[in-house]
């Protein structure tokens, strides 16, 4: 989470954007009605568990260090990457749903989702939104969502046509207007604050100038 986001190349953007919220979010209720409407219910809700236990710690990471400071600094650790956890957590799925025979034999469409989901921790880092550790978290904690649903689904078919039509969601990224329309960033560090009682969020440079040097801002009276 830096203080600011350089220009950099529009590509990073888009792909950066495939792990958004505001498009993983709507296209996880279509993953997951595709699996309840082709007979997975078992795993639907285990992949709906799996996931909103992995976002609850990834929201934790984040406010312990916005609210209060909590981070580790030999790392350049400020929070677990949400977009690369949410790439992780949904693109393989997303993907293997799409209905192209080249891309399903052989569980292609699932591995073209875990190396768009790879595409988007490294667009993190390239946009300087995250550091290269918060992006290994995110990988590695989406994982734990994805990889065992995936195993659990072996070759069952996802025959409803919300898995086929899933991955049109994609096509949004290349609107950042699309991509970007649920603050959730925002909504953290309120949350973050109002859980702390500070004012203003720490920011990654205070995690490296040392917590003792920190003064956390007063909040003023109304």
């Amino acid at each position: 989470m830096p203080d600011t986001l350089p220009l950099t190349h529009p590509a990073w953007w888009v792909i950066t954007h495939m792990g958004a919220s505001s498009l993983l979010l709507p296209a996880l209720v279509l993953v997951l009605g595709g699996l309840w409407k082709s007979g997975a219910r078992a795993v639907a809700r285990r992949y709906l568990l799996r996931i909103l236990v992995a976002v609850t710690i990834t929201i934790i990471s984040k406010c312990l260090f916005f609210g209060w400071g909590i981070g580790i600094a030999a790392l350049d650790f400020t929070g677990i990457s949400g977009h690369t956890l949410l790439a992780t957590s949904i693109l393989p799925l997303l993907l293997r749903g799409v209905p192209w025979p080249a891309l399903q034999a052989r569980g292609w469409g699932a591995a073209a989702g875990w190396a768009l989901a790879l595409a988007v921790g490294v667009s993190r880092v390239m946009v300087n939104a995250h550091s290269v550790s918060e992006v290994v978290a995110g990988w590695l904690l989406g994982a734990t969502v994805s990889w065992p649903t995936l195993r659990a689904l072996g070759t069952t078919q996802l025959t409803h046509w919300a898995s086929k039509l899933a991955p049109l969601v994609l096509l949004l990224a290349f609107h950042t207007g699309s991509a970007t329309y649920l603050p959730t960033h925002d909504i953290e560090v309120r949350l973050a604050l109002w859980v702390s009682g500070k004012g203003k969020p720490f920011m990654r440079h205070h995690l490296h100038a040392g917590r003792a040097t920190i003064a956390p801002a007063v909040k003023t009276s109304p």
